[in-house]
């Protein structure tokens, strides 16, 4: 029978506050993202502004679509933190798209979409560079990927 051994003082404090910050990050851009995709989605204005520009119905209909999918499906990924910097690749110009295209009326702040756009870019930059954390999926396919490599140069250096 296999003892069972209690975690060391340095296997306690593994995740620090970085750790728990990322994920809070995460999660919220996340969610950001997919209600932005949903709105998208269901708010018919946008479609009417690219036609009032002169696009074509099907210029205007593929960028509302790809927009509104990249959002809903890329803000899934990143809250469960499955591929997520692929998801940021594939953000980045949906956001840059309708930040560029769909212009909402001038409050009082100015082009207040433009200042949204740009406060959810940071975020998605630091996750870009920072990758998707200790609590999440991409993490725990690479942990379980490394122990099955040492398992097998383990493995390995036995039968020298």
């Amino acid at each position: 029978m296999k003892e069972i051994q209690l975690p060391t003082k340095e296997q306690k404090s593994q995740y620090d506050l970085s750790h728990y910050l990322e994920l809070i990050i995460r999660i919220i851009v996340g969610l950001f993202l997919i209600l932005n995709g949903v709105y998208f989605l269901n708010n018919n204005t946008p479609l009417e502004e690219l036609l009032g520009r002169g696009m074509s119905v099907l210029v205007s209909e593929l960028i509302i679509i790809f927009i509104g999918t990249v959002h809903l499906f890329g803000g899934v990924l990143i809250v469960i933190g499955l591929f997520t910097r692929l998801a940021i690749v594939l953000q980045i110009p949906a956001v840059l798209l309708e930040s560029y295209f769909i212009k909402p009326p001038a409050s009082f702040i100015g082009n207040s979409d433009m200042y949204v756009s740009i406060l959810i870019l940071i975020p998605l930059f630091f996750l870009f560079v920072r990758n998707s954390g200790a609590f999440s999926l991409d993490y725990y396919k690479m942990k379980k990927h490394q122990l099955k490599t040492n398992e097998k140069a383990l493995m390995i250096n036995d039968d020298k």
